[in-house]
């Protein structure tokens, strides 16, 4: 059996009855076995199981472009059709005055360059003033009646790329093929000391609540690359692709090696040249995850280029 996959373009398609409804994308089935349309779409589609059954219910699954029941047998060269469920606006206030830069956007996705003193979301006591607050007013602005969906998360302090999806497919498949490292994150950290060697794997896992992580054996998987891209006469600018998302584990894996990052009052050492983590989320690549978007790049901020200046003029 064989898959043809894509994403659709939102917006662009129509259907009996039900003008501009949202294409999220096609699948044509290929296999001599016929199987339940519904068997099919949960071995091989970004949705869940549970959410199918709501998506069959709607009528959002179409079968050689006709409402498909959830038993209907496939056979070599159907075709299948998902669109999207309608959403309503999301309960998150719109803060218009909060500006961002955004890199690349589609019909399925958007991604920002987040600057460092900002909360991606609201939580805890942080009711608002997030870059979700800003994303809200952006989707308002645009006239898109859409949930402000945060694929990969960056802490307060750290700046850099980071993902919206525009649907719940599209999130779905994100957070695939970010877990299946298909899609790369790279970041970049200045660091205390200078490690033995110019690049590594750190395979530590981590273990802990909120507030309390930290290295441990019953932890969480959690792998970490590292390459030492400039060097300084007491510390270092790494170059880092992390294969899992635990949280704070780039902070925890380098504190744990020795080489904290500057700036990082919890895990590392406080610096005078900085006053948050010097970590930078600057690179994502899509290569493998079969989506066509070129890499992604974002410069360092201003704080971060001066700490640099400073280190390499010491």
């Amino acid at each position: 059996m064989t898959v043809s996959f894509k994403m659709g373009t939102i917006g662009a398609m129509e259907l009996k009855q039900k003008p501009k409804r949202n294409l999220i994308f096609t699948m044509t089935y290929h296999g001599e076995v016929s199987i339940p349309i519904a068997d099919f779409l949960k071995q091989e589609s970004p949705i869940s199981g549970r959410s199918l059954r709501q998506y069959f219910f709607k009528g959002l699954v179409l079968l050689n472009h006709k409402k498909a029941h959830s038993q209907a047998n496939l056979k070599d060269g159907d075709l299948i059709q998902v669109y999207g469920v309608p959403e309503e606006y999301q309960p998150l206030k719109p803060e218009p005055s909060i500006s961002f830069d955004i890199v690349y956007e589609d019909d399925n996705l958007l991604v920002i360059n987040k600057p460092p003193q900002l909360a991606v979301h609201p939580s805890g006591n942080i009711t608002s003033g997030t870059l979700a607050n800003g994303v809200a007013a952006y989707f308002e602005k645009r006239g898109l009646k859409i949930k402000v969906r945060p694929v990969n998360r960056l802490d307060y302090g750290t700046s850099g790329l980071i993902i919206f999806a525009k649907n719940a497919a599209a999130q779905t498949a994100l957070t695939q093929a970010i877990q299946n490292h298909c899609v790369k994150r790279i970041y970049y950290a200045v660091v205390q000391g200078i490690p033995e060697t110019p690049s590594g794997t750190i395979d530590l896992p981590i273990v802990g609540s909120p507030g309390h992580r930290q290295v441990g054996n019953s932890g969480q998987p959690a792998l970490t690359h590292y390459q030492v891209i400039e060097r300084y006469p007491a510390a270092a600018l790494l170059e880092l692709d992390i294969e899992t998302g635990r949280t704070h584990q780039i902070r925890i894996h380098l504190s744990h090696i020795g080489h904290p990052i500057l700036g990082d009052r919890q895990y590392g050492v406080s610096s005078p040249l900085i006053d948050r983590p010097a970590l930078h989320a600057g690179k994502l690549t899509f290569d493998a995850s079969g989506w066509d978007i070129p890499e992604l790049e974002a410069p360092f901020p201003e704080d971060y280029r001066r700490l640099l200046e400073k280190m390499r003029v010491k």
